[in-house]
């Protein structure tokens, strides 16, 4: 039985959430005056990834920094947060930069869902009309995420060169001399990015997810950045509870 909220020691929680997560900042000592217990269940929900191993503490940060400067989410308290502790564990600019271009080559997906719709909607409507160039593209399209899923045929088929030159963003920060992510883990970390709460894009999901495991990654780790990035629904608190506490002690 788990214990009530006050047996919860706040002390302990703050000092086991210190050892087990790397940090503690004024948010999580909000919180911990809200409730021991809230942090507590929060701490081992959030802290169940990295208990399995699969992702290696720098990477996980890594995942964090991708969610947390997503175009959907953009938490600069978060992003800062976790690229510091990116940093002291090891992590090089190069690799913050090359999970933040990873993460900036996602806004792909609005051409491929209004492509797929006008597919839909205007059946007839005329592709490009050079086969070998669109069979080229969906050729590099492969190479990097180990299959064309039916959500890219259509953009492909519409207007290859431009899917040409995206492809040539995306791989970016695999490339040259700053790329410093595997193909494996920029799919992980695209992964992150589309399946978090504040984007929730299936074709993302499928994608990245088949592509990382064609690149290596096993299934563990694939569901280890679901459950990982989970908990980032502790954000409507880390927001909401200091406005709450500020009206509350104004009113009082």
């Amino acid at each position: 039985m788990q214990p009530m909220a006050n047996e919860v020691n706040p002390d302990t929680v703050r000092e086991v959430f210190r050892r087990r997560r790397g940090h503690w900042n004024d948010d999580w000592e909000a919180m911990l005056a809200y409730s021991p217990a809230y942090v507590a269940a929060y701490l081992e929900f959030s802290a169940y990834v990295a208990d399995r191993g699969t992702l290696t503490p720098k990477f996980r940060e890594l995942v964090y920094v991708a969610t947390n400067c997503t175009p959907s989410h953009m938490f600069e308290k978060g992003l800062r947060n976790h690229s510091r502790q990116a940093l002291a564990l090891g992590a090089t600019p190069a690799e913050l930069l090359s999970v933040v271009a990873t993460v900036s080559a996602t806004g792909i997906y609005s051409y491929l869902l209004i492509a797929q719709s006008v597919a839909e909607l205007a059946p007839a409507a005329p592709g490009a009309a050079d086969l070998a160039r669109i069979d080229r593209v969906k050729a590099d399209h492969a190479a990097l995420f180990g299959t064309v899923m039916a959500e890219a045929d259509p953009a492909i088929a519409f207007d290859p060169d431009f899917h040409a030159h995206w492809l040539d963003f995306a791989a970016a920060p695999l490339r040259g001399p700053h790329a410093a992510l595997s193909v494996k883990d920029a799919h992980l970390i695209a992964l992150a990015v589309h399946a978090q709460c504040t984007q929730l894009n299936p074709a993302g999901i499928r994608q990245h997810a088949g592509a990382a495991i064609a690149h290596g990654a096993t299934v563990d780790e694939v569901l280890d950045i679901g459950r990982l990035i989970s908990s980032m629904g502790i954000h409507a608190m880390v927001f909401a509870l200091p406005v709450i506490n500020d009206l509350v002690a104004k009113k009082e």
